[in-house]
């Protein structure tokens, strides 16, 4: 966790960060997998291994599976609710909202430029509002359009909802809520390198950058620096799109990937080996 909370690589590697992220997450959970078929196979052996007169095996597997069964609880509590929420807002947008088959997407009139997606059936639904048509331009649309679609198409609510249940499941401490922030930019940079393959880097930073201005002009937004990026989760993602004209071609991007799949399929190994050597000791007999 300490890896995307602290670093400054994964502003650099987004993709890469999350799918090393992800990785732990598949390696924790059939490690855990492969510790509880052990420790069923070999009970004895496992009782007998103490630590100060405790089973130390069987104290770390018990609250291993207390900490995933908390991150499992949470995550239904959040997606229950969250379901529950976006069931009531597409039922506010089949009420106030207009189809529009050119854009893909559900306007809303509004004063204020809007941009968002709701997940749901069929895909569910990219919100905008009218006063973002008047105030950007096609491109800029396209742009923030293509943004929330790959939020949709990504299912990233799933992986925003499982990093909260992490989140409340560890102690609450200033790393949980840097590692959730962290995060959250993280699927934001992963949303903009689609805008990006999409529709050009340099209109998805406009586009990202006028967004955020306060208030919106007819302008292009000022550049933005190195020291910015450091300070900044919105600074990061247009330093990243403007600087890097591929996501994650760096060696620092293939390493992590590299890194991912190692942690993803050294269990899965492990758990091949002792079944196959299980095989054998079976025919061989």
């Amino acid at each position: 966790m300490s890896v995307v909370s602290v670093a400054d690589w994964p502003y650099r590697a987004p993709c890469a960060a999350l799918s090393l992220w992800v990785a732990g997450m598949v390696g924790a959970l059939t490690a855990l997998l492969a510790g509880t078929y052990a420790f069923a196979t070999h009970v004895d052996a496992t009782l007998n291994h103490r630590v100060l007169s405790v089973p130390a095996d069987v104290v770390a597997l018990a609250a291993a599976w207390l900490f995933a069964g908390r991150v499992a609880y949470s995550f239904l509590k959040l997606h229950h609710a969250a379901c529950k929420r976006r069931s009531k807002h597409r039922a506010l947008l089949e009420l106030f909202g207009q189809p529009s088959r050119a854009r893909r997407a559900m306007v809303l009139p509004s004063r204020q430029p809007l941009a968002y997606s709701v997940p749901g059936p069929a895909g569910g639904h990219a919100v905008i509002s009218d006063s973002l048509l008047d105030r950007f331009t096609g491109a800029e649309v396209d742009s923030i359009l293509a943004h929330e679609q790959a939020h949709l198409e990504e299912r990233h609510h799933l992986f925003t909802e499982l990093c909260e249940a992490l989140r409340s499941a560890l102690p609450k401490g200033q790393m949980a809520v840097r590692f959730a922030e962290r995060f959250g930019a993280l699927i934001e940079m992963r949303a903009d390198c689609a805008a990006r393959n999409q529709c050009g880097r340099h209109v998805t930073a406009d586009a990202l950058g006028r967004w955020t201005a306060e208030p919106i002009t007819d302008t292009a937004p000022v550049p933005v620096t190195r020291a910015a990026a450091r300070t900044c989760q919105v600074s990061a993602r247009r330093y990243h799109l403007i600087n890097h004209p591929k996501c994650c071609s760096s060696m620092t991007a293939a390493g992590a990937f590299a890194a991912a799949c190692s942690i993803a399929a050294a269990p899965v190994a492990l758990i091949g080996a002792g079944a196959l050597s299980a095989i054998c000791n079976l025919v061989c007999g």
